[in-house]
């Protein structure tokens, strides 16, 4: 009977471990994550940009856009923006057009 304690106590155990690693991230995971909220970011600042450019006829400040709309690079990069291709990069992330996988 005690031999069964132990057996189910070490099941228990081990299934407790498998379910706190299987809900831990990976560092790809994570990294995919925050590529991809970096993105999201960069996509907003571009419609502020668009929308400011449009009212007043003046490209704004990406740093004033980016103060504005409180948003930050997860990974510590800042953002810019270059009206002469019309894109807004991070210094850590890029520009979704520069990555293969993300469309």
């Amino acid at each position: 009977m005690r031999g069964r304690a132990i057996v189910v106590a070490a099941l228990l155990l081990a299934f407790a471990v498998l379910g706190v690693t299987a809900c831990t991230p990976s560092k790809a995971q994570v990294a995919a994550e925050h590529r991809e909220q970096c993105f999201n970011n960069e996509h907003q600042i571009k419609l502020a940009i668009d929308l400011v450019h449009a009212d007043s006829g003046v490209y704004p400040d990406v740093k004033n856009v980016v103060a504005e709309l409180k948003l930050r690079c997860p990974d510590g990069g800042t953002y810019s923006y270059d009206p002469n291709t019309d894109m807004v990069t991070c210094s850590v992330h890029g520009h979704p057009a520069t990555e293969p996988n993300i469309p």
